[in-house]
């Protein structure tokens, strides 16, 4: 387990902890990708100038300021899949150096290599140049070669060998241990011949070095990352056909991405719904029309009956969780029940970043994000409210989409359905990193 580091209050990369914690709180940075991006940038800047002697220290350090990106706003679940992302890739970098470390330390000393228990009619002879009876030498004369050519002489060297290569597994059966116990040799295991135990604390010292490879790895997620609207885009031609007539609503980058790149090998129409009350159908209609795809902008309430003339509805996600269900716009759960009632495929466009090992812990219809009601009545209270105290705006920031109602997700590395997302969660992150 990571030892509870905490950031002093007069570090930079405190100050810069609170003012994302802000952002988020705030809703100042919109969209999962820049979330994404900014946590990245946080923790690159952290791993880069923070003070730490241990490994552990630096992954308790990141998981603390997971903690407070949590409390700031637990639905920007984008935010802790990097630090969760990022702690798996810290790990496993160490776990390389370490081996690295361990693989090039010289012995302090020739010693006898160990030949295992004596097995019956197959110990070597006393004057073999391989018995332990006698002094090892690592060349042998050529009066012990002219010993070796009978065929049990042949058999002891080949099952000293053996037993040699099984003691040497070892090291792999180190390796596989968690970070704290990576230097740590319990009383039953036996001494590996050859490669002497490494003490932590000799290691430790030098893992300093480690902070150039730590950045470089974190370099390749914001890589990942900025490229992830491309990277899903090139599944478009094999789920787009020619004269297709495709419903979407909101404004999501990566579907605009996706319509583009389809776009340049099929013809199609596009029919956006424009998503009141943020009208966000309006930018994206405007933005397809300017790349000359035919759009057709209508009004929510018209999604039930246009859908008999849809060939497939594509969305985007804010967040998917482990069970296959995801938070999308609001308004995108109305367009998906009524997508199956009209048996319409769905299909989800999304970055596996917004994979979240978690579930959805609130009612089946919405996310329990609400935002301020002057969206829909107006600032003045004469919309539609009436100018009435009395009046409750139910307006949420985001729709459950339960994970019978998709068909697909197209990712930047694959498509996969929906019952198989929890075993991504799973490859994507370490369970320890589950709670942060």
């Amino acid at each position: 387990m990571a030892a509870s580091a905490t950031l002093k209050s007069n570090d930079p990369n405190a100050r810069l902890t609170e003012a994302l914690c802000t952002s988020l709180r705030r809703r100042q940075i919109v969209g999962s990708l820049n979330v994404a991006l900014a946590t990245a940038a946080l923790i690159q800047n952290v791993v880069r100038s923070a003070r730490y002697s241990t490994i552990d220290e630096l992954l308790g350090l990141i998981k603390s300021i997971g903690k407070k990106l949590i409390d700031a706003n637990p639905k920007e679940l984008a935010a802790t899949n990097i630090i969760r992302r990022i702690l798996r890739l810290i790990r496993e970098e160490y776990r390389a150096a370490a081996a690295a470390h361990i693989i090039s330390a010289p012995p302090s000393a020739p010693e006898t290599p160990f030949l295992g228990p004596t097995t019956p009619g197959l110990s070597a002879p006393s004057n073999h140049y391989l018995s332990t009876a006698t002094d090892f030498q690592f060349f042998p004369s050529t009066s012990q070669l002219s010993r070796q050519t009978s065929l049990s002489n042949f058999v002891a060297m080949r099952h000293s060998r053996a037993q040699l290569e099984r003691s040497g597994s070892l090291v792999d059966m180190q390796l596989s241990q968690s970070t704290n116990s990576l230097f740590t040799r319990h009383n039953n295991v036996p001494e590996t011949p050859g490669i002497n135990r490494i003490d932590s604390d000799e290691f430790m010292k030098h893992s300093a070095k480690l902070k150039p490879v730590l950045i470089q790895a974190i370099d390749e997620v914001v890589g990942e990352l900025e490229t992830t609207h491309e990277d899903v885009a090139k599944g478009a031609r094999e789920h787009i056909h020619s004269s297709e007539i495709i419903l979407t609503m909101g404004h999501s980058k990566t579907v605009e991405a996706f319509l583009k790149q389809g776009y340049r090998d099929r013809k199609f129409t596009v029919v956006v719904a424009e998503s009141a009350p943020s009208y966000l159908g309006h930018s994206l209609a405007h933005s397809l029309s300017s790349h000359g795809i035919p759009t057709i902008l209508i009004p929510d309430s018209s999604i039930h009956a246009i859908l008999p003339r849809v060939t497939k509805v594509i969305l985007g996600a804010h967040s998917v969780l482990a069970n296959g269900g995801l938070f999308a716009l609001s308004g995108s759960l109305a367009c998906a029940l009524a997508a199956k009632t009209h048996s319409k495929p769905v299909v989800i466009t999304t970055g596996q970043f917004k994979f979240a090992p978690a579930w959805n812990l609130y009612h089946d219809y919405a996310a329990v994000d609400f935002q301020g009601p002057g969206s829909v009545i107006g600032t003045t209270g004469n919309g539609g409210g009436g100018g009435k105290e009395s009046t409750e705006v139910v307006d949420p920031y985001f729709d459950y989409i339960r994970p019978e109602l998709v068909q697909l997700f197209v990712t930047n590395e694959g498509d996969h359905s929906p019952s198989y997302i929890y075993r991504l969660i799973r490859e994507a992150y370490d369970e320890e990193d589950v709670e942060l």
